[in-house]
């Protein structure tokens, strides 16, 4: 039987954060919640959330800002501990679609026993809740393979974590996904995308830019968000070298254009710019963590 325990990772969550559980809450036997050093009024929010279900739902409080992998690492052995054998990943601002947890598990159910013991992994299809249609995936059968995708919605077999280990915390923020599911690529692991499991996700701060060279859409990360992803970025594309990953070679493509859209149409552009480069030479320097 399948036992599944949601971990959500907190940071001055806004309402999203009630309305994810709530849609949750009858897709799962558990939601744990770990928050990230939010300010006390926004604990106080957050703590309120258990009387949704007191027995069911689970807040585990930092004291500071530890990162996503660490979070998640919180909350996936506080499930493991209590016996639960599928991990269900999100982010504060996801939307489950109200069945998206079933149509996951029917697809899995479905595949020839022999090939579904390889896959350990399950993705939902992921929709733009601002624009309300699917970006990626509109051609895709019932369901696919992939090398790789986001951690929110993630649904994995809790036997993973004893074959390729737990989230790396060194990465602190941004490419955790990745570098965790390149590890089950190395291991052979399956991973699948499902069709009908529909996730609402929000992409950010993205917006429409117009520049002399026409309109583009960027997604307008932060300075320190460009830090990370830059540093993050090199060194899980020299750490799976050897792999051949669809998700790694685009990834490498996406990066040029995002520092050409930087330097056209964004905001802050010098302070972002000048973060690139520093994640570039502490990446150089073997420096991880969180930033000092």
């Amino acid at each position: 039987m399948s036992k599944v325990a949601a971990i959500i990772v907190s940071y001055n969550p806004d309402k999203n954060l009630l309305d994810s559980v709530n849609l949750l809450i009858s897709q799962v036997e558990k939601i744990i919640i770990v928050d990230n050093g939010s300010i006390e009024e926004k604990r106080k929010d957050i703590s309120s959330i258990k009387d949704i279900d007191n027995e069911r739902i689970e807040v585990i409080f930092n004291e500071e800002n530890l990162g996503i992998a660490t979070a998640l690492n919180i909350g996936v052995r506080e499930a493991l501990k209590q016996g639960f054998n599928w991990i269900l990943t999100m982010d504060q601002d996801s939307k489950a679609s109200k069945d998206m947890v079933e149509k996951m598990f029917e697809v899995y159910n479905n595949i020839d026993k022999k090939e579904r013991k390889s896959i350990l992994s399950i993705f939902p299809n992921f929709v733009d809740e601002r624009i309300q249609s699917i970006e990626e995936n509109s051609v895709m059968n019932t369901y696919e393979y992939v090398d790789a995708d986001i951690t929110s919605g993630n649904l994995v077999k809790a036997e993973v974590f004893d074959k390729v280990g737990f989230f790396d915390d060194s990465l602190f923020i941004d490419l955790v996904d990745t570098d965790f599911c390149m590890r089950l690529n190395e291991k052979n692991i399956k991973m699948i995308k499902v069709r009908d499991a529909i996730l609402y996700h929000s992409l950010g701060e993205s917006q429409s830019v117009k520049s002399i060279f026409g309109k583009f859409n960027t997604s307008n990360h932060s300075a320190l968000r460009r830090y990370y992803m830059t540093r993050n970025r090199f060194y899980i594309w020299e750490k799976y070298k050897d792999l051949n990953s669809f998700t790694l070679n685009r990834d490498k493509k996406l990066f040029k254009k995002e520092f050409i859209k930087i330097i056209l149409g964004e905001k802050d552009k010098v302070n972002k710019i000048k973060m690139v480069f520093k994640g570039y030479k502490d990446y150089k320097k073997g420096i991880r963590g969180k930033l000092k």
